[in-house]
């Protein structure tokens, strides 16, 4: 099969002979052509869109998730305003810790989890990338 119209006009012309006669496109497909073309190119730019979209996403998180991981060292220094070398006070501080580390692991496994889905995403956005017609 030819890859232009002309192209496929002339192969048809040998087999049809001086007689024959092909129909030209229309005003409405030429249209069609044009709209689709449109459609198509804002289509790419949309995706480029939303890849530069994701991996603005991408840093954000990622600087997210570095803030509360310093954040949790902060948490793992500090003594809560008690004295460490007090029996009773070394026991609250432990337990305080315990439950501030665990909300705070909760929300870096969060990110882990959302960076997981967003390397999906682009996976699936660098498929659209090759996509053709």
């Amino acid at each position: 099969m030819a890859g232009h119209w002309e192209d496929a006009v002339k192969s048809a012309m040998k087999i049809l002979g001086d007689k024959g006669k092909i129909p030209k496109p229309g005003s409405v497909q030429q249209k069609a052509s044009v709209a689709d073309k449109k459609a198509l190119d804002e289509f790419k730019k949309s995706r480029d869109d939303l890849k530069s979209k994701l991996l603005a996403l991408q840093n954000a998180a990622e600087s997210h998730k570095n803030a509360i991981s310093q954040f949790q060292d902060e948490i793992d220094a500090d003594d809560f305003g008690l004295n460490l070398k007090d029996k009773d006070d070394a026991k609250k501080i432990t337990e305080a810790k315990k439950l501030l580390s665990g909300f705070v692991q909760v929300q870096i496994d969060g990110f882990d989890q959302a960076f997981k889905d967003m390397k999906e995403l682009d996976k699936h956005l660098m498929s659209f990338s090759n996509y053709k017609r």
